[in-house]
């Protein structure tokens, strides 16, 4: 086995490695000591070198050339044997074994880069010393890139690593240059050996205007040329790079020429306008023209100069590509930004300027959701529409937000059968009514719009079982008694039939069922108690489902303690044999739950409860 006879030699190496090191460190002890008697001053020498400390080296590579021939299409033993190489400062050997591994594997991406990365990068020499070994080499680098694409024109990784790679050689001779002050139109002669003997006017172009990564973007976008987060990976890789903005400019521009349909695009150039523009810091100098404006004209100009540029692109970005997606990702960057100025560096009393800048973005927000209205967006995206929803809540315009949640579900049919906006109009009926019956019908007349099998069903029945416990607790009605029975009935078996809702759901068959419970023992009705408690342990199968949650359990432990504790209280009060009975149950059922759900010291506290009843 060759990967077994490859690591005994690499310990045998290590161990050799060791001993020598001990060798060596004696003799200098007995020199220092001799030297200490003889009082003559050391020679400095190097460590000596034997033709034993490169034999096993050799023999592992040898191992690994053999291993290779075997395995041909085997890419782990050429990535094997490069580390190898690494580990074992053989520096020489790496360019083969790349060419070599690059023979039979052209297709593999990140061969060409990591062969590139060594002839121009080098590798470190070894742990201890930080110094670069190999490498330095621009064109063989460029080289090996080059046809790299030739063989993969529709390599990402390729297209930017040689993009990078030309930012890097750009920003040595920048450095270069600078350490050597001279001046931009006289190179010196190493700067010139170094990019093949190019004339003084080619030298001063490919540092003022980049020549080489903006012909490498430009090949690139005609490789892949309908790929914007291809593109935006470009301007990534420039910000790690300084003097790179005439760069970034052409991408952008490049991106704004042929992605005019694209919402990314556009949230992209939005994003750029307001990364790049300059932000007005907060204590600044008002100078004398500034003091001489008026209040309402400064309040504008304060809150312009960040964003207006990027809300003027998302203003026209909305005309252009008219689609929820657009819509959408509009709505998410004025949020997100408008979070960041709400808590810029932890500050919680904000500027004038930061307040002026926050409402300018939400007014553009509200002005959104008017458009996407007129445009009739939100009747294909029912999300959408619970988002405008919540925006205009935020910002004051409940009526308005009423309103479209009204639209949506009486005039379209897909927003008809979601259940997120009829929970939604629920709860901003529920905000401006007074009275919780109007919540309450819309409710009703949700569970007759939205299908049983929708996994939103359970969630409208457990809102509108909520709303009824709350308004039982005010009002009694034998007629509310019943539908709120009967909803606890449905409740049972849609969430006993659609397990996966029940994790999907803010609704749990023990919290719903609590509550249910403490409004019987509020009105000291233990019949009811006994029917809601039967139901649950006898008439569902929700005690036989498996991986309940924490609060699941917290709630069933506080439940059946609650149904407990009535039973021993109508017990001691002379109670019935079938008082006793429905105690011993629901400590048996108790029991049996809480040990299936690995929770035995549970289990155990309910059979103590048993013993001594």
């Amino acid at each position: 086995d060759y990967a077994t006879y490859i690591e005994a030699e690499k310990n045998l190496e290590k161990l050799r490695v060791l001993r020598n090191k001990k060798v060596v460190a004696r003799r200098i002890a007995e020199e220092r000591e001799m030297n200490q008697n003889t009082k003559k001053i050391p020679e400095k020498r190097k460590p000596g070198r034997s033709i034993g400390d490169a034999s096993i080296v050799q023999h592992i590579h040898l191992l690994y050339v053999r291993a290779k021939r075997k395995w041909k299409q085997d890419l782990s033993w050429h990535i094997q044997h490069a580390e190898f190489a690494k580990e074992s400062q053989s520096h020489s050997m790496l360019s083969k074994i790349y060419a070599e591994a690059l023979q039979f594997h052209p297709r593999n991406s990140s061969l060409w880069i990591e062969a590139a990365s060594h002839e121009y990068f080098g590798c470190v020499s070894n742990e201890s010393d930080a110094g670069m070994s190999g490498g330095g080499s621009i064109k063989n680098a460029r080289v090996l890139l080059q046809r790299g694409l030739r063989i993969n024109p529709d390599s990402r990784e390729l297209w930017l690593q040689s993009f990078c790679l030309e930012l890097h050689y750009m920003q040595k001779l920048r450095g270069r240059r600078e350490l050597l002050q001279l001046d931009l139109k006289k190179p010196s002669p190493g700067v010139e050996d170094s990019f093949n003997n190019d004339d003084d006017e080619t030298v001063e172009e490919f540092y003022q205007d980049a020549k080489l990564p903006r012909i490498i973007y430009k090949n690139a976008t005609k490789s892949i040329c309908s790929d914007v987060r291809f593109r935006l990976q470009f301007i990534d890789q420039c910000r790690l790079f300084p003097e790179t903005k005439k760069i970034i400019d052409e991408i952008m521009a490049s991106i704004e020429d042929d992605f005019e349909n694209i919402e990314e695009a556009w949230i992209a150039r939005a994003k750029f306008s307001l990364d790049n523009k300059t932000k007005v810091p907060g204590g600044f100098l008002m100078s004398p023209w500034d003091s001489q404006m008026s209040k309402k004209r400064k309040y504008r100009e304060l809150a312009e100069p960040e964003q207006n540029d990027a809300l003027d692109i998302l203003e026209e970005a909305t005309d252009t590509v008219c689609t929820p997606k657009m819509f959408r990702e509009s709505v998410s960057f004025v949020k997100s930004y408008i979070g960041q100025l709400s808590d810029k560096n932890g500050e919680t009393n904000l500027s004038n300027i930061r307040k002026a800048q926050i409402t300018v973005a939400t007014t553009f927000l509200k002005s959104i959701v008017k458009k996407a209205e007129a445009n009739n967006i939100m009747s294909s995206d029912p999300e959408l529409a619970v988002e405008f929803a919540d925006i205009l809540v935020a910002t004051g315009s409940t009526s308005d937000a009423l309103r479209i949640m009204k639209n949506a579900t009486d005039r379209r049919k897909d927003c008809c059968a979601c259940p997120q906006i009829w929970l939604k109009r629920a709860e901003i009926t529920a905000r401006i009514s007074p009275y919780l019956t109007s919540s309450c019908k819309v409710l009703r007349k949700s569970l007759q719009e939205v299908p049983l099998h929708n996994e939103g069903y359970c969630d409208l029945l457990s809102k509108l079982f909520l709303n009824l416990l709350l308004l039982s607790t005010t009002i009694e009605s034998s007629v509310m008694e019943k539908e709120v029975a009967s909803i606890y009935d449905k409740i049972l078996l849609c969430f006993c039939n659609q397990a996966d809702s029940r994790r999907t759901t803010a609704y749990t068959i023990p919290s719903l069922s609590l509550s249910y419970l403490q409004l019987a023992s509020s009105r000291q009705n233990l019949q009811l108690m006994r029917e809601i408690s039967t139901k649950l342990l006898n008439s569902s199968n929700y005690l036989n489902h498996s991986n309940i949650t924490e609060s699941e359990l917290f709630d069933m432990k506080v439940l059946l303690k609650h149904c407990i504790a009535h039973e021993k209280v109508a017990l001691n009060f002379g109670g019935s044999r079938k008082s006793r009975q429905k105690l011993t149950h629901l400590c048996e059922a108790a029991f049996d739950f809480f040990m299936k759900n690995d929770r035995p010291e549970i289990a155990d506290s309910f059979m103590a409860i048993k013993d001594k009843n």
